[in-house]
């Protein structure tokens, strides 16, 4: 993971993405245990299934909860969601992959995501542009804007609010050589 510390927080990406229909997504609760509107759903999950039973739940919790062990890397199989990203996930190995929806006040308080074996890529879908949707990076407001992709430095302090009906979706990638390789080949700018 050394080397991504050579580049920004923030890294737009060029990666092909087939059609996406989101009026065939199942959209559930996501992390139901936090009384925030979310909701997700998912492209790759522990069994191929869209329930999102357990993989839009806290892992931590829900394995405290139901005495099991998941991992993240128990989630890499896709759904029938996964279609747009194909070519994506032809490229790089993942765990836990989904849309996400925020509707108007939806939002992700301040968090880091401190996994060590894996780091976040982004592919914004619809309302996610700063006139919409505000995503803080630390002390920054990133400028995303609607379909596209992004590496985000998400092991720094982070927080999301939207104040339209925001739709991206959050790829989990292992932290692997291969798929570190494979995202210096998809930076827009090399």
């Amino acid at each position: 993971m050394n080397s991504l510390s050579l580049y920004e927080d923030c890294i737009e990406l060029s990666i092909p993405v087939d059609h996406i229909d989101l009026t065939t997504l199942n959209w559930v609760r996501y992390n139901p245990r936090k009384n925030i509107e979310r909701y997700g759903c998912s492209i790759t999950s522990l069994d191929g299934d869209d329930s999102g039973i357990p993989d839009l739940d806290s892992v931590l919790e829900f394995n405290a909860e139901n005495q099991t062990s998941y991992e993240e890397k128990d989630f890499s199989v896709p759904t029938h969601h996964s279609a747009p990203f194909r070519h994506f996930l032809k490229r790089f190995q993942v765990g836990r992959c989904h849309y996400l929806k925020l509707p108007p006040g939806g939002f992700f308080p301040w968090h880091r995501d401190v996994d060590p074996n894996t780091f976040r890529i982004i592919y914004t879908i619809e309302h996610c542009s700063p006139i919409d949707f505000v995503w803080l990076e630390d002390k920054k407001i990133l400028e995303l804007q609607d379909q596209r992709w992004y590496y985000i430095n998400t092991r720094k302090k982070h927080a999301v609010f939207s104040f339209q009906t925001a739709i991206f979706a959050v790829f989990n990638v292992f932290a692997t050589e291969q798929n570190l390789q494979q995202l210096q080949q998809h930076f827009h700018i090399k």
